[in-house]
């Protein structure tokens, strides 16, 4: 049983080596034929991931510098310009593209981390989009706050196109006295895609669950009452995005 143990853990840590690898490979390519190089991007912040229903391409997702500062208390600001790429994962050619400027800001709202999101976004029988989630997180203890961003891309044709751009799906919140009182909400939403269409695409069904918290002290202990609530919207395609 060890012995299988200790061969799986082996197994894990090369397989684990060896597609960081091809991911490093991968995107040098890109980045060489974006005439970008590894010190123009945000590493940190780079992601990449299979498309499951094109297994022989990737998405990457490169954040590359457009401003790059420190202040004096040693706070970083930055702001990306987004390279959003398909590529195929033997030859590392890009596929298609899509180049925002300026797209994303991390300040004293802190951008936290970058998903690729491939959920089954199928909108017709021919368009299957992915999404890009982006987390921010505020810097207060009095008054925490974060938020996640989703925007969904298509490919036509070779050329992405941005569907549905900086749509908050997911938010948190709250203000307290950093003991126990205070209040706090919640809010995470998913999507559901709708049997009708608008302009070629299925609608968007977004089910949102609210958490709506409040603490307070009672006897020198901290109690809390919590309400929950959902809803849901509808974001229909007007031809060139879901609004």
């Amino acid at each position: 049983m060890k012995r299988r143990f200790a061969f799986l853990l082996l197994l894990f840590f090369f397989v684990n080596a060896y597609s960081q690898e091809q991911n490093e490979v991968l995107l040098n390519k890109v980045l060489t034929q974006l005439k970008l190089k590894k010190k123009d991007i945000h590493e940190p912040l780079y992601r990449s991931k299979v498309l499951p229903n094109k297994t022989s391409n990737s998405v990457l997702v490169i954040p590359k510098y457009n401003v790059k500062e420190t202040d004096e208390q040693g706070h970083d600001y930055f702001v990306f310009d987004a390279y959003i790429v398909v590529a195929d994962n033997t030859t590392g050619k890009i596929l298609s593209k899509f180049i925002e400027k300026e797209a994303w800001t991390s300040d004293a709202m802190v951008l936290s981390d970058i998903t690729i999101d491939t959920g089954l976004y199928q909108l017709n029988e021919k368009d299957r989009a992915f999404g890009i989630r982006v987390d921010y997180r505020g810097s207060s203890n009095p008054n925490p706050y974060s938020n996640t961003d989703l925007s969904l891309f298509i490919v036509q044709n070779n050329a992405m196109k941005i569907i549905l751009k900086n749509y908050q799906i997911d938010r948190s919140s709250g203000e307290w006295d950093t003991r126990c009182a205070g209040e706090f909400e919640d809010t995470n939403g998913s999507i559901d895609i709708d049997k009708n269409k608008s302009n070629g695409f299925k609608n968007l069904i977004i089910k949102s669950k609210i958490k709506y918290t409040k603490s307070f002290l009672v006897n020198d202990n901290c109690e809390e009452k919590v309400i929950n609530k959902n809803s849901i919207k509808y974001l229909k395609f007007n031809g060139r995005e879901y609004k």
